[in-house]
């Protein structure tokens, strides 16, 4: 075992503050039953489109139906709708709002790193034939008003991400969002992109086009596209492709071992110092609460976190593998820092139950 699987994760401590957290949930729950509602639902076989744009679901987030309701991932939809997302672990509360300059920025990058997936053909992960997910208590506010799900109606978690009914997301954020469930097809248009489309068709059909040939407006050629004569790219009078030569040459320099598992280790630094402050910002909001309601909202909370912590460190891994085997190195240390991990994990619930 390398040095790193030696030295790092010491979950006992992070996850020993837990213990204050979950033990007496995990007492209770021994005599009855939880009071998270869990239900087991079948991920869709979806495409999406927002604005025109196709884009693809992140991994480990899904589109699935419950109760005859198709649920869609809050976040990853207000991203393609392009909105902020903001979540309040004290409050248990979710907040959709206009972005501000930089997140906008951050947001056309994401959108387009999705998107570029999508156009090169990005080999689809399979989806799991079925997802548990857990009912959570939380508030919803979009553009600066709070908006409650209907009664009976409730919100999920799954790795990291909340779920809510495509309806409730739709009337909440003022966009029109669609599931037709005969193709599997989930589109969302924006109110601009709907004024922008109309004002594109209102100008489109009041002349005869602004260019001659050549132009990159409609012209009177009678080529395939715009102003060609006849050529079947614009202005290029010739292949609709440049000059390739013969095919094409990877010269991408390959990564060595040593870059990707110094990489991956300084990633796994980051979860672990991240998660010892939210999770010790927790525990003290456990001891400081008056009232048991209190103390239920922040075992609610931890449980979430805890869950998101696992669900980073498996993405890191799986980000980790797929560099190691590109690159042509061996994925072993992958089996060393999930051991690690584990290792630490058995130890403290062994504590646990010997408290309980």
């Amino acid at each position: 075992m390398n040095d790193y699987t030696m030295k790092t994760f010491k979950f006992a401590m992070l996850l020993g503050l837990m213990l204050c957290l979950l033990l007496p949930y995990t007492a209770s729950a021994q005599g009855g039953s939880s009071s998270n509602k869990a239900i087991v639902a079948k991920p869709l076989p979806v495409s999406l489109a927002f604005d025109g744009q196709k884009l693809e679901l992140p991994s480990g987030q899904y589109v699935f139906e419950h109760q005859s309701r198709t649920y869609v991932p809050v976040r990853f939809v207000s991203y393609a709708l392009q909105k902020a997302v903001k979540w309040n672990s004290e409050t248990a509360s979710v907040t959709v709002a206009e972005p501000t300059a930089e997140e906008a920025a951050a947001l056309k990058e994401q959108l387009a790193g999705v998107i570029a997936a999508v156009e090169d053909d990005a080999a689809a992960t399979a989806s799991p034939a079925s997802i548990r997910l857990t009912a959570v208590q939380a508030s919803f506010v979009f553009e600066g008003k709070e908006q409650a799900l209907p009664e009976n109606q409730s919100a999920y978690y799954y790795k990291g991400s909340i779920y809510v009914p495509l309806r409730f997301m739709a009337e909440a954020s003022g966009a029109t969002i669609k599931w037709d469930s005969k193709t599997g097809a989930v589109t969302g248009e924006t109110a601009a992109y709907q004024q922008e489309q109309a004002e594109a068709g209102g100008s489109e059909g009041s002349g005869e086009g602004s260019a001659g040939s050549g132009g990159t407006q409609p012209g009177t050629g009678e080529g395939s596209q715009p102003g060609t004569g006849g050529s079947s790219q614009p202005g290029t009078g010739g292949s609709g492709q440049p000059g390739t030569g013969g095919g094409v040459v990877d010269n991408t320099p390959k990564l060595a071992y040593e870059v990707i598992t110094s990489e991956a280790e300084a990633k796994l630094d980051s979860l672990k110092t991240e998660a010892t402050s939210t999770l010790t910002n927790l525990y003290m909001s456990f001891v400081a609460a008056r009232d048991e309601a209190t103390k239920e909202q922040v075992k609610l909370q931890a449980q979430t976190e805890v869950a998101r912590i696992k669900s980073d460190f498996e993405a890191i891994l799986a980000d980790t593998a797929a560099k190691l085997t590109a690159n042509g190195h061996s994925t072993a240390v992958i089996a060393e820092y999930r051991s690690a991990f584990e290792k630490d994990l058995a130890t403290v619930l062994s504590y646990a139950e010997s408290l309980a």
